[in-house]
C-alpha cells in the first residue's frame, strides 16, 4: 500500500467564487439597463418615468457597475459583495420611498421589492461562504502531509510532546508540566540551546492540537495542528499552522515561513517515516553536516552523531513484502 505525500498551502474553494462571480455579472446587466433604459425600467418597476427619477436611476446603475466590477476582480474576497449588500439595502429603502408617491403601481413596487429581497439573500450567502473561505485560506498554514494511518493513532503520538523530539530534529527536549503547560529546549543553529514555556489553547482529540508560547517567553510562538481523514481511506492528512515571533514582537505568518518552511516541511516527511515503517531513514546524503561529494561518507568525514529515533508499533508497509503476505487489507 503506497501513501500519499502532498506538502501544499491552504487554497481558496471554487464554489462560493462561482457564486460571487454570477452576482458580478449580474450588477453588470442591471448597471448597463439602469444607465441605457432607465424610462423603461422605471415602468416595469411602478414608478412614473421623471427627470429626476431617470437620473437616479443612471447613478444607481454606475454603483452597480462598480460593484459588479469589484466583484469579478476580486471575486475571493468578501468586501466587494458586503459593498454590494449594502447596495441592496439602498435599494430597498428607495422603492418603500417610492410607494408612498402618487402615481405609482404598489403591485409592481411589491414585486420589485421582493425581488431586491431575493438578491440581497443571494448576498448574504455569498459574501458569508466567501468571508469563510477566504478566513480559513489566510489561515497561517505552512506545510501539509498525508499519513497512512488513521487520525486517531496520528493524533495520539502527537499528543504525546515528549516524543516530538523524535521527529523534530531542533528540539532537544520537550518536557510536560501539566496537561496545559510545556517547557520547550531547542538547539539553535549557531550552537547552544533555547527554551520557552508553552500552554495548549485548544485540543480537540483526533482532530485539532494548538498551543501559544506564555507571556514573557523570548519566542512569541503560536500555532495549530489538524488532523483531517482524507477522502475515501483510512489516512490522515497533518496540517500545520503556524506564527513566529522573537523578543516579544507580534507573532507572525511571513517570520514563520521564513524561518521554518524548510524545517517544518522536514519535521512532517520524519513524523510521516515515524508513524509508517517505524523510524526516520537516514540516506548517505543527509549523514553530512554541510555541502559534500555525491559519495557515501568516507573515514575521517564529520557526520551527524544523532539517535536515530524507533517506534514500537506494526509498521504500514515492510520493504520485500506484498500486503498478502502481511496480512494487511488491500
Amino acid at each position: 500500500m503506497e501513501s500519499v505525500t502532498a506538502f501544499r498551502s491552504q487554497r481558496f474553494d471554487v464554489a462560493p467564487a462561482n457564486l460571487s462571480r454570477g452576482l458580478g455579472w449580474f450588477s453588470l446587466a442591471l448597471g448597463l439597463t439602469e444607465i441605457a433604459l432607465p424610462e423603461m425600467l422605471s415602468r416595469t418597476i411602478g414608478i412614473k418615468p421623471k427627470s429626476s427619477t431617470s437620473w437616479l436611476l443612471r447613478a444607481m446603475g454606475v454603483r452597480e457597475l462598480l460593484s459588479g466590477a469589484g466583484v469579478l476582480m476580486q471575486p475571493h474576497r468578501p468586501l466587494p459583495l458586503w459593498t454590494r449588500l449594502a447596495g441592496d439595502v439602498v435599494d430597498l429603502a428607495l422603492l418603500a420611498v417610492a410607494t408612498r408617491t402618487r402615481n405609482s403601481r404598489s403591485g409592481r413596487l411589491a414585486g420589485a421589492m421582493v425581488a431586491v429581497a431575493g438578491i440581497s439573500a443571494l448576498d448574504v450567502l455569498a459574501a458569508r461562504r466567501t468571508q469563510r473561505a477566504f478566513s480559513e485560506a489566510r489561515r497561517p498554514a505552512i506545510f501539509s502531509v498525508t499519513i497512512n494511518k488513521p487520525p486517531a493513532e496520528v493524533y495520539a503520538f502527537f499528543r504525546q510532546l515528549a516524543k516530538l523530539p523524535l521527529f523534530m530534529d531542533y528540539l532537544e527536549s520537550v518536557h510536560e508540566v501539566d496537561h496545559q503547560r510545556s517547557h520547550w529546549v531547542a538547539r539553535l543553529p549557531v550552537g547552544g540551546t533555547l527554551a520557552w514555556d508553552a500552554r495548549i489553547t485548544e485540543e480537540r482529540p483526533g482532530e485539532a492540537l494548538a498551543w501559544q508560547s506564555v507571556e514573557g517567553s523570548l519566542i512569541n510562538t503560536r500555532g495549530r495542528v489538524t488532523f483531517a481523514r482524507a477522502p475515501g481511506r483510512d489516512m490522515t492528512e497533518v496540517r500545520v499552522e503556524m506564527q513566529l515571533g522573537f523578543l516579544g514582537t507580534r507573532p507572525s505568518t511571513s517570520v514563520a515561513r521564513f524561518f521554518t518552511r524548510s524545517q517544518i516541511k522536514g519535521d512532517l516527511r520524519r513524523l510521516k517515516q515515524v508513524l509508517e515503517t517505524g523510524e526516520v531513514l537516514m540516506s548517505d546524503a543527509s549523514a553530512h553536516r554541510r555541502p559534500h561529494p555525491a559519495r557515501p561518507p568516507a573515514q575521517g568525514d564529520k557526520l551527524q552523531h544523532r539517535e536515530l529515533p524507533f517506534v514500537e508499533h506494526p509498521p504500514t508497509a515492510e520493504k520485500g513484502k506484498t500486503p498478502d503476505q502481511k496480512g494487511a487489507r488491500p
